[in-house]
């Protein structure tokens, strides 16, 4: 038979459980311009009913808050990795392109192959009809030192390209075993809290999830979690 304030104690688990419930909440908009947050909601269930002797048999004892978790979508985070990886992909690449484009350009401003070329082409069929000429000669003769000339600094342009790009897969490199190893870290940390407790590392869940974002623009991720 239940006692006298049982009615009272039903009133204060549902305030215990709305408050954390506005904790929560407040929580959620103190956070909303935190980078990587993931919205979090208060679970609530009914607590265990108590046999009395009545026809009903059995009543109510309150509600309680049983998890706090995370709303969050793996479905669309796969989603995201798979596409901020094409992204950086397409980012690094397109910033090289646009280097080599630029040590090619062949217009007003800067004489690029054809250019130069044709130039010298020009003054070859010159040469043909005007082989005793010396200024002719002395003419083509330049024109031909150009286009070496020209080699030679694509030479070196596309060989300081290649160091720069060398020297940035060697820092991205760092850069992805450096994540790898923060996020190994926080794995341990999840496990331990997460195993046996009930409880949802959400804070620290938000913080990997971080890692992944970075680390998928470097590279193509796959994860997995297992219970």
């Amino acid at each position: 038979m239940p006692s006298t304030f049982f009615g009272l104690n039903i009133g204060v688990s549902g305030l215990h459980s709305f408050h954390a419930a506005i904790n929560t909440t407040a929580n959620n908009l103190s956070n909303v311009q935190t980078t990587g947050y993931s919205r979090q909601t208060a679970n609530m269930s009914a607590t265990n009913a108590i046999r009395v002797t009545a026809r009903y048999g059995s009543m109510g004892t309150g509600v309680a808050v049983t998890s706090i978790t995370q709303e969050r979508n793996l479905y669309y985070d796969d989603k995201y990795w798979r596409n901020n990886a094409s992204h950086g992909y397409y980012e690094e690449k397109l910033y090289y392109i646009d280097q080599m484009e630029q040590v090619l350009l062949d217009d007003s401003v800067q004489e690029g192959f054809t250019t130069i070329f044709n130039k010298m082409f020009n003054g070859l069929d010159t040469l043909k009809t005007n082989a005793a000429d010396v200024n002719v000669r002395n003419q083509f003769i330049g024109q031909a030192q150009s286009l070496c000339t020209y080699f030679n600094a694509l030479n070196t342009s596309l060989s300081q390209i290649q160091d720069d790009c060398n020297e940035e897969i060697k820092n991205s490199v760092d850069k992805i075993n450096s994540l790898a190893q923060k996020i190994s870290l926080l794995n341990k940390e999840i496990n331990q809290l997460e195993t046996g407790t009930g409880a949802h590392a959400n804070e620290l869940r938000d913080e990997r999830a971080n890692l992944i974002d970075e680390l998928s623009h470097i590279v193509d991720v796959t994860t997995a979690e297992y219970e």
